[in-house]
């Protein structure tokens, strides 16, 4: 157990170093200090309620659960963790930990590919792409409003303003979320309906990775082994 915590930790200075640094809340400021104190049992559930209930985390916090929960041997929340900082920064160091962690599991669904990094991708420069279009469409209508001061027609313009401003709007009312998750009871049923009523089409156990397709109340429809079925939202673990 000391030789894997060792190892835990040359993993998170490695990583660490890519890591930028964010003004935290009064709640990570105390588990920081607790986890220098290697108080790890009391720094785990501050970083966890500000993960899980304020939906703060930063990309260091995210590498310090993972190595707690690993040293707890919690395979699952472990990999949850890695797996929610790959999405904010795509290393490859953290893909080929996740993949070996789930091969020593027998967790399924862990080949972390293209649509992953995809992901990362839309995340980060989706922002910009919104205050792009966003800047296009002011600039255009303060055109427009000189044009119109100077008596010059307006030809076009008014069109491609309104489609900018449509595009712009669409994209920060429109957010896509990420389409995996990780079973996180012990044992799920996978259903041929969104119905507690519904056949048992198989049964999950605990760690493997889904791709969900649709939702209906509590129920998410998913892919598994290529069969499609029904699980309750409760028994998954979602990313951020």
């Amino acid at each position: 157990m000391i030789k894997l915590i060792k190892k835990q930790f040359v993993l998170i200075a490695v990583l660490l170093g890519y890591v930028p640094s964010f003004v935290a809340s009064p709640l990570l400021k105390k588990a920081d200090s607790l986890f220098a104190a290697q108080r790890f049992s009391e720094s785990r559930e501050l970083y966890s309620e500000s993960f899980n209930v304020q939906k703060k985390t930063s990309k260091s916090d995210l590498l310090k659960l993972a190595f707690m929960e690993e040293g707890r041997d919690n395979a699952v929340l472990a990999i949850y963790y890695l797996h929610q900082f790959y999405l904010f920064q795509p290393e490859n160091d953290v893909k080929i930990k996740i993949e070996e962690m789930a091969n020593q599991n027998k967790f399924q669904g862990y080949s972390i590919d293209e649509a992953d990094y995809a992901y990362f991708l839309y995340r980060t420069y989706g922002p910009l792409v919104e205050k792009s279009l966003f800047g296009l469409a002011i600039a255009l209508f303060l055109f427009l409003a000189y044009r119109k001061i100077k008596g010059v027609s307006l030809g076009y313009s008014p069109v491609f303003t309104l489609l900018f401003l449509a595009a712009s709007a669409y994209f920060f009312n429109f957010s896509l979320p990420y389409k995996r998750a990780i079973v996180a009871d012990e044992k799920i049923f996978l259903m041929s309906g969104p119905s507690a009523g519904s056949s048992v089409v198989a049964m999950l156990d605990k760690g493997h990775r889904l791709e969900w397709t649709g939702e209906e109340d509590i129920w998410y429809e998913v892919k598994w082994n290529e069969k499609k079925g029904w699980v309750k939202k409760t028994g998954l673990l979602f990313f951020l």
